[in-house]
């Protein structure tokens, strides 16, 4: 009877254990599903976030570029360049900060457990704001002002309206380049060498997650 009561205890036991063993692991494979999604979403909203700053870099710096050239013009030939060739500028560049700046709100999110990288994004979410504002408040007005004029209309000021346009540029060419560094330096600390691929414990993961 004891023996019979013992051997009931110990497959009560057992079956215990498998449950919880079978719990445990159920837990496990849709934790790691989580962590891989959520690893997956912060590879392409780094990417998108990196396109974007380089995309509103080498827009802006390619107004920086033109600028000696630019000054040497005289009042009609400068007005034409500005009324034909920057169209295309404007749309882009604006789709560019604007997505740069969504996708980086997003990354503060996803990043928000590790100081280092949370804060070097953060920087360059402000920087992307920092462009909309200058094209908001600064390059959009002399813009419309600019659109208006003729080469027979061109007011005695105009010099004082192209440095000014060309200070915006420069300004949110500063602020691309400090965007796409810091996004840049976010994604190279957390990127492993081979040698520390090999090498990587647990321990070190859990380190770098909460970086």
């Amino acid at each position: 009877m004891g023996t019979n009561a013992g051997q009931m205890e110990h497959a009560l036991h057992a079956q215990a254990d498998l449950i919880v063993v079978q719990e445990a692991s159920q837990f496990y494979r849709a934790f790691s599903t989580d962590e891989r999604r959520e690893q997956m979403l912060l590879k392409a909203t780094r990417f998108v976030s990196l396109f974007c700053a380089a995309l509103a870099l080498g827009l802006t710096l390619t107004h920086g570029l033109e600028i000696p050239g630019k000054q040497q013009l005289g009042g009609a030939e400068w007005l034409v360049v500005q009324q034909t060739f920057y169209g295309g500028f404007a749309i882009v560049g604006g789709v560019a900060q604007i997505v740069g700046l969504i996708s980086t709100g997003v990354l503060l999110f996803l990043l928000r457990r590790r100081q280092t990288a949370f804060v070097l994004t953060l920087v360059a979410t402000l920087c992307f704001v920092g462009m909309l504002a200058l094209f908001a408040f600064g390059n959009n007005p002399l813009n419309q002002q600019i659109a208006t004029w003729t080469p027979q209309s061109l007011p005695a000021n105009w010099h004082e309206i192209r440095d000014a346009w060309d200070r915006f540029h420069a300004a949110s060419s500063a602020f691309a380049a400090l965007a796409f560094t810091a996004l840049l330096i976010a994604l190279l600390r957390e990127t492993p060498s081979s040698r520390g691929t090999s090498e990587a414990s647990p321990e070190r993961e859990k380190e770098k997650l909460a970086r």
